[in-house]
């Protein structure tokens, strides 16, 4: 039933496509990223819109509605704001903002001083911020989690459950006429072992250009009697060709049959991350492309396979011959086509799997704690997508990772390549002495072999840590406070200046709270954790006086609680 909701929905949305105005003033058009791109473990739920290099752009309501939710965060969207449209049954968001309307911005700033927060997270009854299509909600920036000035732009069901496809739904459609590109093929054997799908080593295979947006390859791909294709490739437009863009549709059929469809016009929010299922996971993660996984997943929704027969897979008997053609399409109706032969294996060539003898089985319907020396790590029923085997090992190395002191050797928590559909529980002995107990934490080693801040704490000689990425892990201490540098001299004449920021730095767990006070007096601070930026607007009224000294304290804090404080004076 909810899966024909969905589809009903989209219908409904559909019909209303030129309801809706283009969000932002005096730009080109271009973007810089496209609905359902896939992400380190999520899809991309809207569109980035390029703002030319430039922040401040007029944001406005594409459709008349009310304004349900308003966030002002350093981090994920920044600066947003949330707009409900009744009459057209969607939300639209407004992301990476650099500041609201002017009213508000009023309202925002008198919360955050009201209750002495810096970040806010408001919600509105229906009706009780209207808004008219085209009327100004804000302007454009580079908050949050934004590499780049752009306004992040979404198009959602009305409960903002579920984002659409926009340039699939008509709102708007770039100029483009460029069909995606089809980098690389591969193929998977696979084969059943005690109810866990064991995978052979892929086996891979360039791609040759024929004419037009038409591949193949070079001979043929010999296949077993079960696996599947995993297709390497990206999208560009026309009218932007710096970017890289997602894909919308991939179809396959074998002898002239349709086997297989990924359509993208949607998803759940509680959905996002099985772009990992969508994905093959093991490449995903550090490819700059995409890597389609040319089969359904157990747990990959539905909606996102209008055909999945057989879940896609892809093999043939002993020397039998089968064509193959795969159809991969944007979102703006381009296509670019792959046809090539598979030819079954002999008997005595078939991938044979071998159990893992150190290995647990795990993702079984129920628990399971898996235990190596200093390691234990408890993987819950609802931890992975499919049954697999696990196993965890503490090893005799100890890394050195500047900046903090390591505690433990390095454990390996399962294996990297390993997507996770829900949290795992960590635990990694320690001794650690009581003055470092509360600085302990787990840093996890990344792909690039650097170690980043995962988080935890410790308790009775462990280190506790819950986290939905496998890997190599270690704990450490760290007991560096976080470093403040003003942009401005001591004792500065502020009176012509709009705002008074420093630069904030940590060593590895990074900035977690910071509070400002001037002349006693609590006041807002703005965070950029990407551009290592605290600031202060002055936006209240300061003692009065043609020259006034007023005195500052700022305290900023690093995840583990080590704390830095800043004081000084200057002149407004």
């Amino acid at each position: 039933m909810v899966k024909y909701r969905f589809l009903i929905l989209f219908v409904v949305l559909c019909s209303a496509a030129f309801a809706y105005q283009y969000p932002i003033k005096d730009v080109k058009g271009l973007h810089s990223a496209s609905f359902a791109e896939m992400r380190p473990d999520h899809f991309h739920s809207g569109v980035d819109i390029k703002t030319d290099g430039a922040q401040g752009k007029t944001v406005v309501a594409a459709a008349d509605g009310y304004i349900s939710r308003i966030s002002h965060s350093p981090y994920g969207y920044g600066l947003a704001v949330y707009v409900v449209h009744p009459k057209e049954g969607s939300m639209t968001v407004y992301a990476h903002l650099s500041r609201f309307e002017h009213c508000m911005d009023k309202l925002v700033k008198g919360y955050r001083y009201q209750y002495g927060v810096n970040s806010v997270d408001m919600t509105f009854e229906a009706m009780e911020y209207p808004v008219a299509a085209g009327d100004i909600i804000g302007y454009s920036g580079n908050t949050g989690n934004s590499f780049g000035p752009h306004l992040h732009y979404e198009l959602r069901n009305a409960s903002g459950t579920h984002t659409y496809n926009i340039v699939r739904r008509g709102l708007f459609r770039p100029q483009d006429k460029v069909a995606p590109q089809l980098l690389r093929l591969h193929y998977i054997e696979v084969d059943t072992l005690e109810g866990v799908a064991v995978e052979a080593t892929k086996r891979s295979f360039d791609l040759k250009k024929v004419g037009g947006d038409k591949y193949t390859i070079q001979g043929s791909v010999r296949v077993g009697r079960n696996g599947y294709l995993l297709l390497e490739c990206r999208d560009r437009q026309s009218s932007n060709a710096t970017s890289r863009f997602g894909i919308y549709r991939v179809e396959q059929r074998v002898d002239g049959v349709k086997c297989f469809e990924y359509r993208m016009d949607g998803f759940a929010f509680a959905d996002t991350r099985t772009c990992d299922l969508v994905s093959y996971y093991p490449m995903q993660r550090s490819a700059k492309c995409e890597v389609i996984r040319l089969a359904k997943m157990d747990a990959a929704p539905d909606y996102l396979y209008p055909v999945a027969k057989n879940r896609g897979v892809v093999g043939a008997r002993s020397e039998e011959q089968k064509s193959v053609a795969i159809a991969v399409e944007d979102d703006c109706r381009n296509v670019a086509r792959l046809d090539f032969d598979i030819v079954g294996k002999a008997d005595n060539q078939l991938f044979t799997p071998i159990r893992d003898n150190a290995a647990t089985i795990c993702g079984a319907g129920r628990g399971v704690t898996i235990r190596d020396r200093g390691i234990c790590v408890y993987v819950g029923e609802n931890a992975l997508y499919e049954p697999a085997f696990c196993r965890v090992q503490m090893s005799y190395k100890t890394p050195k990772i500047e900046g903090v002191e390591v505690l433990s050797p390095s454990a390996i928590v399962l294996d990297e390549d390993m997507p996770l559909a829900g949290p795992i529980t960590v635990s990694i002995a320690a001794l650690a002495p009581l003055p470092l107990q509360s600085k302990c934490c787990i840093a996890v080693k990344g792909s690039k072999g650097r170690y980043h801040y995962g988080g935890g704490f410790y308790a009775g000689g462990r280190v506790y840590y819950k986290t939905r990425k496998a890997g190599e892990m270690v704990v450490v201490a760290d007991t560096t406070a976080p470093k403040i540098t003003p942009n401005w001299k001591s004792g500065a004449d502020m009176r012509s200046a709009k705002r008074i920021s420093f630069r904030v730095s940590d060593n590895f767990s990074g900035v977690d709270n910071y509070e400002l006070y001037i002349d006693g007096e609590w006041k807002t601070l703005n965070y950029s954790p990407l551009q290592s930026i605290l600031y202060h607007t002055f936006d209240t009224p300061l003692a009065a006086g043609r020259k006034t000294t007023h005195t500052l304290r700022l305290r900023v804090t690093d995840s583990v609680g080590n704390v830095a404080v800043f004081e000084d004076c200057f002149t407004k």
